[in-house]
């Protein structure tokens, strides 16, 4: 068994990136862990109106950050490819490398306004450890976010091998989905035998619906942030590695 450390970061998330990135880089610096989680778009915003040249500059700056303090980064942003935007969560090594990405799957109703879904679920092999990702609603499927059947995506995922789920969300506030959302990643986590490592985005409205830490196997909170204002954790999680496998992931660049 080996050790490893999950950073969680649940931040106010602005509309303008040249405000989130300088937030995201020093998240980045004062981390002590092997990964650091960031919200659901917590780079670009959450909407489709960003500029992809700064954004691919912003991923550089990442990348260098990640490579300086030997850290692996799930960073939330939006993406654009010739007219069509993504929600993505895009995985920078902690040698500064993409290891590869996850597009939204099950954008809600809204995001569809602005965004496609994915293409496909993948999982991901770093230092010995299979992970996957969920973002937002691909985890929940919440009701009268869209009529869409559900995936269980972290059921495919477990069933792939996957160790830790890493979930990123920019949920809100609306305290009716909190039940549903909370119940959710217990159920889904032990159904499936994995750690979900969880951050959401901070709101100005109130608590948010879903919190950000660490669910356990076993379907039990191991870490917990406030639910309120800028919080962060670092929690130890114990698995078996496969020091064996060979570092894969796919990316949509």
């Amino acid at each position: 068994m080996a050790t490893i450390r999950i950073v969680g970061v649940q931040m106010h998330v602005s509309q303008r990136l040249d405000e989130n990135l300088p937030k995201v880089l020093e998240h980045i610096m004062k981390a002590d862990g092997d990964f650091i989680l960031f919200p659901e778009m917590s780079l670009t915003g959450y909407h489709g109106d960003f500029s992809d040249k700064a954004v691919r500059a912003a991923w550089e700056q990442i990348a260098a950050a990640c490579r300086q303090k030997y850290i692996t980064a799930l960073i939330g942003t939006g993406r654009k490819r010739d007219e069509d935007a993504h929600i993505q969560t895009r995985i920078y090594s902690d040698e500064g490398e993409l290891l590869g990405t996850h597009e939204k799957l099950v954008p809600t109703k809204s995001d569809r306004e602005f965004c496609k879904p994915g293409e496909k679920l993948r999982i991901f092999h770093h230092r010995g450890l299979m992970f996957g990702c969920t973002i937002g609603n691909d985890l929940w499927v919440t009701p009268g976010c869209g009529p869409y059947p559900d995936p269980r995506l972290a059921y495919q995922l477990g069933q792939k091998g996957a160790q830790v789920i890493f979930h990123s969300a920019h949920s809100g506030a609306s305290a009716i989905h909190r039940t549903y959302h909370e119940s959710n990643l217990q159920l889904r986590a032990l159904e499936s035998r994995v750690y979900i490592a969880t951050a959401n985005a901070a709101t100005q409205e109130g608590p948010v619906n879903c919190p950000t830490g660490v669910m356990s196997p076993e379907g039990e909170w191991l870490v917990q942030c406030p639910l309120e204002g800028e919080q962060t954790y670092a929690h130890d999680i114990e698995v078996e590695l496969d020091m064996g496998a060979q570092e894969e992931g796919e990316a949509v660049m």
